[in-house]
């Protein structure tokens, strides 16, 4: 009975030990924060408030962030964001003057002969102003070489002098004949897009201008209608 016993504990102790006790995980191993959950949330909480409070803080924009004394330096510092997008097309910005919340500015190089320099101011510079000095901005004015005040021949030519190379690339010329009580007349030979864009020019340069009339010469005119007369001989042979 003795053998028999031993013989039927045998086998259980040997499924025992089919798990040694050098393979065993260790009760170090099994040693756990008793609120492992917990934790973890306490750290993404951290990070989610962190990562938040400089989101708000520059939400504001730079130019919304506060508002300047409005003064010529204060001016000229808040341009200084505007002029490498205008020196970038070959001009600049001065400041002339601040008074009485009429901010007066000159535009230099190619933004002042530019006729698309009115666009300039409304669209880029006077935006950046209102943000920065808000109401006490009540006027924003452009203010024009003294020497192209006077409106005069002379004068409107040589404004026309920065359309004067896009107009010889395509074959035409532009001459400011007379101007008088208001009426500029032009002889002006080229495409028709080009002209509309001369007219725009004097206009927005010239203030007492109120009409731009263009002409063509009768020998540009002549010449027009024998290159169309070649044109159909050539289509009819």
């Amino acid at each position: 009975m003795a053998s028999l016993a031993s013989m039927a504990v045998r086998p259980i102790i040997r499924k025992i030990e089919l798990f040694p006790c050098h393979h065993r995980p260790s009760l170090a191993l099994k040693q756990r924060n008793p609120f492992p959950k917990e934790r973890v949330l306490h750290r993404k909480a951290i990070k989610a408030s962190s990562a938040s409070s400089p989101t708000g803080s520059s939400s504001l924009g730079l130019y919304a962030a506060h508002k300047l004394e409005l003064t010529v330096q204060n001016v000229d510092l808040v341009l200084e964001d505007v002029r490498p997008y205008l020196i970038a097309d070959g001009g600049n910005v001065d400041v002339v003057s601040v008074d009485d919340g009429v901010i007066s500015l000159k535009l230099q190089g190619a933004c002042g002969n530019c006729p698309s320099s009115t666009t300039t101011m409304k669209m880029g510079i006077e935006r950046v102003l209102k943000e920065k000095f808000g109401d006490a901005v009540t006027d924003i004015r452009q203010v024009y070489d003294e020497e192209v005040k006077e409106t005069s021949v002379e004068a409107v030519n040589g404004h026309l002098d920065i359309l004067r190379p896009a107009i010889k690339n395509f074959g035409g010329s532009v001459e400011v004949v007379s101007v008088e009580g208001g009426e500029c007349r032009v002889k002006y030979t080229g495409p028709e897009s080009i002209g509309s864009g001369i007219k725009a020019a004097i206009k927005e340069k010239f203030a007492d201008i109120n009409d731009v009339i263009l002409w063509a010469s009768s020998s540009h005119v002549a010449e027009l209608s024998n290159q169309s007369r070649m044109k159909s001989l050539y289509h009819i042979l």
